[in-house]
């Protein structure tokens, strides 16, 4: 049956939310991968301050995106509002830390940008899928995936010259391109398009029964793929000095995984046979799970360690860019294309993103037992969820999007 979109849907622009999800995304990504870093080399900050900072980043991030459908129907802004404001507030997050270099600057400003950057990023998601078909949903989301995963990757190479001083001038240049594309959020529909029905009356999920299981699996996935992720930033400076790394060449391995992660994800887009099959899932757990070991544990293994790092950073964003393109895939078409669909999706990384630093805390006493690192230990105790998840049995009523 052909499908075309319904002749009463104004489709969002893609262009606009392309041009803010590049400002978007550069700038929420220099602050959960880069900040780590920041943190340390220019305020001192320990292990366990940094990964405490991250725990709360994360859970007000879960919490910020889990109610975003709500807190804009709560304070009665349109979406097209939501959008301005989330901008805005994100730009005025990003200049603290230049205006204000302390701890607690740094602690306002993580906490800050994470819940408004929560709220915004269902709504863009909500803009990109609404009325569209599956097929087209599926183009314009590969290209969303490449370049906000591009986006993020760009502060990690130009961060090392800056990293000692606070990266303030970074932080005001982000600010201000977010404060740039503000007038292009003009452009868009005053509400999200609904989400697409065909001809037949069916929406995305009847139309594609097979997957409702796979999201539910893919979800699984991308939970453990951002624990591991947000264990990343506050572990790997010190597991860095551990080995004897260069401050230097800090952020640009570690944007390694990003590059992989933006090739592999290009190469999915442009493919299908991993649509529809469980296997693949587990392989992408799999190499992630791997991969994170290897890159916090190298210094533990045989050998110079900047070989095994790398290593386990090309598997870990082969394992991140499959895990993240196949749950978003399987929700925007098996779930409804709206402010809460994208919510959910967003909350499920909020709660990776906050149990990576959780584990990362409970490895400290960890270590001590087991004689090793903090970053090996966080790895041990996150390799159990890793493992299991991709076994567990989904029911049908876990299956059911709503």
């Amino acid at each position: 049956m052909t499908t075309k979109p319904p002749t009463n849907v104004s489709l969002t622009p893609v262009w606009v939310i392309f041009a803010i999800t590049i400002a978007g995304s550069s700038s929420t990504g220099l602050f959960w991968n880069a900040l780590g870093f920041i943190a340390k080399h220019a305020y001192g900050f320990s292990r366990i301050e940094n990964l405490t900072l991250y725990l709360a980043m994360g859970l007000v991030y879960a919490a910020s995106a889990w109610k975003a459908g709500t807190v804009g129907r709560i304070v009665g802004w349109s979406d097209r509002g939501g959008v301005l404001g989330c901008v805005l507030g994100m730009a005025v997050g990003l200049a603290i830390p230049a205006v204000w270099p302390t701890k607690l600057g740094l602690w306002i400003a993580g906490i800050w940008v994470s819940g408004v950057s929560a709220l915004l990023w269902p709504v863009v998601h909500a803009y990109l899928a609404g009325g569209r078909p599956p097929d087209q949903v599926a183009k314009v989301q590969g290209v969303f995936n490449l370049i906000w995963m591009s986006s993020v990757t760009v502060p990690m190479f130009i961060l090392p010259p800056f990293l000692d001083t606070g990266a303030r001038g970074v932080f005001l240049v982000s600010a201000f391109t977010l404060l740039m594309v503000l007038p292009l959020a003009l452009r868009l529909p005053r509400m999200t398009p609904c989400a697409f029905v065909d001809s037949s009356g069916a929406s995305g999920s009847a139309s594609h029964p097979e997957w409702q299981a796979l999201l539910v699996r893919s979800r699984r996935w991308l939970i453990v793929t951002y624990l591991f992720m947000s264990a990343f930033p506050p572990l790997l400076p010190y597991a860095f000095e551990a080995s004897g790394i260069a401050s230097s060449l800090e952020t640009p391995l570690t944007g390694t995984w990003m590059v992989v992660r933006v090739l592999f994800v290009a190469f999915l887009w442009r493919t299908t046979f991993w649509q529809g099959h469980r296997l693949f899932l587990i392989g992408a757990g799999l190499m992630g799970t791997l991969g994170f070991g290897l890159a916090l544990g190298a210094g533990f293994l045989p050998g110079p360690p900047l070989p095994w790092m790398v290593f386990g950073f090309i598997l870990f964003g082969l394992g991140a860019g499959a895990s993240y393109h196949a749950a978003l895939a399987y929700g925007m078409v098996v779930g409804e294309a709206e402010v809460d669909a994208g919510g959910t999706f967003e909350a499920l990384i909020g709660l990776g993103y906050a149990g990576g630093p959780a584990a990362g805390l409970l490895g400290i006493p960890v270590a001590v037992v087991l004689g090793t690192s903090p970053g090996v230990a966080a790895a041990v105790l996150l390799a159990g969820p890793a493992l299991m998840l991709p076994w567990l049995r989904v029911s049908k009523n876990s299956a059911d999007p709503s």
